[in-house]
């Protein structure tokens, strides 16, 4: 299945992949392989918290997703969030992002979460015709704060 969890070894592609998505947001900023590494340990540390899959065609990295599970008082036993989805500029339209999305799903499901939730860029268009299309619809609106 192309469809796997993330290891240590996915790393460095997985950095180019988000330094993709930053790109394709419009946000100005290079993320570094020190980084990852840190973050992806803290993650496996918290496997009730976290998952990341890849997308593998054939020994390359394609595609990335990553989950955060949290719980709250107002859903009976938690909700999925999708983090980061991006898919290789290269390799878009092969249904890639579907597949990361269903492995998203699935494991939302296996872990008897409430909800898969996804956000997105108010100017990112391709991204929310895609999560429309994959089933997902708008319930509310996120705000956010940024700190520098």
């Amino acid at each position: 299945m192309p469809v796997r969890f993330c290891e240590d070894k996915d790393l460095p592609a997985v950095v180019e992949l988000i330094n993709q998505l930053s790109e394709a947001s419009g946000i100005q900023k290079e993320f570094q392989l020190s980084h990852f590494w840190k973050l992806f340990n803290t993650m496996i540390d918290h496997p009730d918290m976290y998952a990341n899959f890849v997308y593998d065609s054939d020994g390359k990295v394609t595609g990335f997703i990553s989950i955060v599970f949290y719980k709250t008082f107002f859903h009976r036993v938690g909700t999925a969030q999708v983090n980061e989805l991006v898919v290789d500029k290269n390799y878009r339209g092969q249904g890639i992002g579907h597949a990361l999305m269903k492995a998203a799903e699935e494991e939302a499901r296996r872990r008897n979460m409430d909800e898969l939730e996804v956000g997105t860029e108010n100017e990112n268009h391709l991204a929310q015709k895609f999560y429309r299309k994959y089933g997902f619809n708008e319930e509310y609106v996120l705000f956010g704060m940024e700190f520098e």
